[in-house]
């Protein structure tokens, strides 16, 4: 009877994980969220992209979920995109990917942005407001935050 419990868990444990990544969505949001809020100022800090690779590669799902040689390199492809206008309404448009998914996935890239947002220590009016357009975006209640 355990044996049946633990595989009908696992199965379910299984068919989320494959869920989230399947493809590389998740992942691609919450690189084009980081680097939208890196860039919020006009420029990329050393501090920012460290931050979100750090971040990404120590988040309890993603971590599990890519490799380390993968986050890397899809964290460097976003960051290049927020250069320009064009580039970054891209960015925001890979948010739409995982917009209204079951799970915490939106939560999650919104938070890893504002893990980024603060990476030398402070949260900058422009930084603010990007989030903010995130988390609209993204349809992230921000009351749930408030503790």
């Amino acid at each position: 009877m355990f044996g049946a419990l633990k595989k009908a868990f696992g199965a379910g444990a299984k068919e989320i994980k494959a869920d989230y990544s399947q493809n590389k969505d998740y992942l691609e949001a919450v690189c084009a969220a980081s680097a939208l809020v890196a860039y919020a100022d006009g420029e990329l800090e050393d501090s920012e992209r460290s931050k979100a690779i750090r971040t990404i590669t120590q988040h309890p799902k993603l971590g599990e979920m890519y490799r380390a040689d993968v986050i890397e390199s899809t964290v460097d492809a976003m960051f290049k995109r927020a250069k320009d206008a064009s580039g970054r309404q891209l960015l925001a448009r890979e948010l739409d990917d995982i917009k209204g998914r079951e799970g915490s996935m939106a939560e999650d890239v919104y938070l890893v942005a504002l893990d980024v947002a603060m990476a030398d220590g402070t949260l900058e009016p422009e930084e603010e407001v990007v989030l903010k357009k995130l988390a609209t975006r993204l349809g992230v209640d921000l009351s749930k935050f408030e503790f």
